[in-house]
């Protein structure tokens, strides 16, 4: 559609946009400024005082930038996305551009929201046309074969869908909206019946618990008119068989995970992936958000209790 005016008017359905995307940006900053998403999992993550100096790089990425030496991955240099959240807090190639793209818009929307978006103008306004690009080639045709590949890993449907979706609301480009819509729907389609979604023909815990941030943070940034009543419903079946996989004491289920907490798969370091527990904390926290219930909150405390204690 284009952006056409009348008489030096827009036309209402642009209005429209701007005005959810206000929206959205003020109920995604709203999560991630709540007192719980502050105390719980930003100040943790606290930007370092030379962050400026920084790359954003981290772990294998770190080691890297001191030698040249093993391998460089894209997706490893994602630390800046958390310090942009934590700043404002406190006041395979297809899947490595996935996290770069979602990360990199993630933290535009949040700047732009936030009492930091003068400040950061001229760094926003030369970030976003490099964001458009990686997003566009997300979509590409050559990419068709990597897309299909990855419907295994349920997850990454959403992450997909969240780094279109959040370019979309930047760019206003109806493409990669269609696009985003398409992931998420196909993401929903892989849920279980008992609220899994699935990774590697199974379930687990932890990637689950991705599956859920994604797709809670696309819930909010998506025009709700435009939501099929399907993603909210896969959304609380979700949160329910994430629930009923934690204990009283925090302790999160690994039985029968495909990937996590018994030795299935390792990292680009080579160590053992294990339950990350700060990110089923965050799922958790988006849902009390959300809901208004604090016995999400509750939960999210005692998940973190128990990586403490590790």
């Amino acid at each position: 559609m284009k952006n056409v005016t009348m008489r030096g008017l827009t036309p209402k359905w642009i209005w429209g946009v701007m005005m959810w995307g206000m929206v959205a940006q003020a109920e995604e900053l709203g999560v991630e400024t709540s007192a719980a998403m502050v105390e719980l999992i930003h100040r943790p993550r606290h930007a370092p005082a030379n962050w400026a100096s920084l790359s954003g790089a981290i772990s294998l990425n770190i080691a890297w930038e001191k030698d040249g030496q093993g391998k460089w991955y894209v997706e490893l240099q994602r630390d800046g996305g958390r310090w942009v959240l934590a700043g404002i807090a406190h006041r395979d190639a297809f899947h490595s551009a996935s996290f770069l793209v979602e990360t990199t818009a993630h933290s535009i929307r949040y700047l732009e929201a936030s009492d930091y978006a003068k400040q950061f103008t001229p760094e926003i306004a030369a970030l976003k046309p490099q964001l458009l690009r990686c997003a566009l080639w997300m979509i590409s045709p050559s990419n068709d074969r990597a897309v299909k590949n990855q419907r295994i890993y349920c997850h990454r449907r959403f992450l997909v869908g969240a780094a279109l979706l959040q370019t979309s609301m930047i760019h206003r480009h109806d493409r990669l909206k269609a696009a985003a819509h398409d992931f998420v729907e196909d993401g929903i389609r892989l849920q279980r019946h008992d609220g899994a979604f699935p990774e590697k023909g199974g379930h687990d815990s932890s990637y689950h618990a991705v599956a859920l941030i994604y797709l809670q943070r696309i819930i909010l940034e998506y025009p709700t008119d435009e939501q099929d009543a399907s993603w909210n419903a896969a959304l609380d079946r979700g949160v329910q068989w994430l629930c009923q996989r934690i204990d009283d004491q925090g302790r999160v289920d690994v039985r029968g995970n495909t990937r996590t907490g018994s030795r299935q798969e390792t990292g680009r370091s080579g160590k053992i992936k294990e339950v990350n527990l700060p990110e089923v904390a965050t799922a958790l926290l988006y849902s009390a958000y959300r809901k208004h219930d604090a016995a999400y909150e509750a939960l999210a405390r005692k998940v973190l209790a128990k990586a403490s204690q590790k």
